[in-house]
């Protein structure tokens, strides 16, 4: 449906364009405009401080960057004091309830500027921005433009929330398969033998009964917790003590919520949390290679496969954040 949407708001642009000849204008700082009045005649001018509710088609050459069509509308307040030149605001003024504008900018003139290496890095010289505007409503004060917009919003909610998830999985995705390139790569290398071999050793000298879960994350469990449990999917809410296991020195204290399995946390978290329920208490010991891996933040204090502990406490699990 929203396919359909974007598609038949396309074509409607196109015919739009083709329809009312070339006969474009230029504003005073050379931004090239053409505006179709289609609202009504006796509907004022948008004025000072008036708040402009549209539909946008954003195009590089024939490419579309960026649309809202589908999508929750822009909102727009117009000032008239001190108007930025070579920007669509110098034809706000023009526009009305109804109306629509086409307004081309050269790339040439938007690289002096310096927008253009900012927002359209792959653009070059000679290409063509185009911006198609379709004004939906001027809004003569704040609280009404607000209102509406509240009311857009809660209609786009649906849709935000589904990109978000969408957006979410293609990380994921993209996480997991870099993850197990970097693990075959350890393992293929004995990094991975290395480490569990290494992490097996420091239980047995200290005579810690921990459990291997997952792909070597070791679980001290303390209180196993008699709430309900942490699963794949559900927001846990952990209050922690991380330590390196070099000197079991400590390098951060909190409280942290996330959803399990789902990314955000480091893979030995992901294995380890997952042993206990609500309530429960316990410690994980997490080989590097399942921690900060070979490259851990600039500025941290780890080293490449640092092994670390965890003391955790798992405060909360619920089915949404």
């Amino acid at each position: 449906m929203k396919r359909n949407i974007y598609f038949l708001a396309m074509l409607a642009t196109l015919a739009l364009i083709s329809s009312c000849g070339t006969d474009y204008k230029k504003t005073k700082s050379g931004l090239v405009y053409k505006i179709f009045h289609q609202g009504k005649s006796s509907d004022p001018l948008a004025q000072n401080n008036d708040i402009l509710k549209y539909n946008i088609i954003e195009k590089l050459n024939d490419s579309v960057l960026v649309t809202s069509y589908g999508k929750m509308p822009g909102y727009s307040q117009l000032s008239t004091v001190n108007i930025p030149s070579y920007s669509p605001v110098e034809i706000f003024p023009l526009l009305r309830k109804g109306d629509s504008a086409v307004i081309v900018f050269s790339m040439d003139s938007l690289m002096k500027t310096g927008v253009a290496q900012q927002q359209f890095p792959t653009a070059k010289k000679g290409d063509k921005l185009t911006l198609t505007y379709k004004i939906l409503n001027v809004f003569h004060n704040d609280s009404t433009a607000r209102a509406d917009a509240n009311i857009e919003q809660a209609k786009d909610q649906p849709r935000q929330q589904k990109e978000m998830e969408e957006q979410m999985a293609k990380r994921e995705k993209a996480e997991k398969e870099q993850r197990e390139k970097d693990e075959a790569e350890w393992r293929k290398s004995g990094e991975i033998d290395k480490e569990l071999n290494a992490m097996e050793k420091y239980l047995a000298a200290k005579k810690i009964p921990a459990l291997k879960t997952g792909k070597g994350t070791y679980v001290l469990i303390k209180d196993p917790g008699n709430g309900p449990a942490a699963q794949d999917g559900k927001w846990i809410t952990v209050k922690y003590n991380g330590k390196r296991l070099e000197n079991d020195s400590s390098f951060q204290a909190s409280t942290y919520t996330f959803q399990l399995g789902k990314g955000g946390v480091i893979q030995g978290w992901n294995e380890g949390i997952r042993l206990f329920k609500k309530g429960g208490k316990g410690t994980l010991y997490i080989p590097g290679f399942l921690a900060f891996g070979k490259t851990p933040t600039p500025g941290s204090p780890f080293k490449e496969f640092d092994p670390v502990i965890f003391d955790v406490e798992i405060m909360d699990v619920k089915d949404t954040q």
